[in-house]
């Protein structure tokens, strides 16, 4: 019982994430129609990765979740779930090519954003690793 409860907790996270996710898209994509681009482009990047660090951290700890399974479920599910639901929000976007212009730069706010965390994660990892190692000796 407890191994099921367990899994429906992780469950519970994942879903949270993504509909976080796609909350803070929705929010930032529709605040871009009024020319605020930067907020799409580099701020929900910010905003996601801010998330996923924290949450990712809680999750895992508390509940042994794996950040990669986070980080998968979130930018796969909740990005694709996040477009879909934009284009059908304002199809006409499709029509004009305008979707390109949203789409490449958020693509590459998200690349560098994810590149930076990742970065982060695995000097955190050394540092850690590189301590305990100094610490048995």
């Amino acid at each position: 019982m407890t191994k099921q409860k367990n899994r429906m907790k992780k469950a519970a996270a994942v879903f949270l994430s993504i509909a976080f996710y796609i909350g803070v898209f929705l929010l930032l994509a529709f605040l871009a129609f009024q020319w605020q681009l930067f907020w799409l482009f580099f701020g929900m990047p910010v905003v996601i990765a801010v998330y996923f660090v924290l949450a990712g951290n809680l999750f895992f700890h508390r509940l042994g979740l794996s950040r990669w399974l986070l980080w998968a479920a979130m930018n796969g599910i909740g990005g694709l779930c996040s477009w879909i639901l934009f284009t059908a929000c304002v199809p006409a976007l499709l029509f004009n090519g305008f979707i390109l212009i949203l789409l490449v730069p958020s693509a590459v706010g998200f690349a560098i954003v994810w590149g930076v965390v990742g970065i982060g994660f695995l000097c955190v990892g050394l540092f850690q690793r590189r301590s305990n190692a100094d610490g048995t000796r």
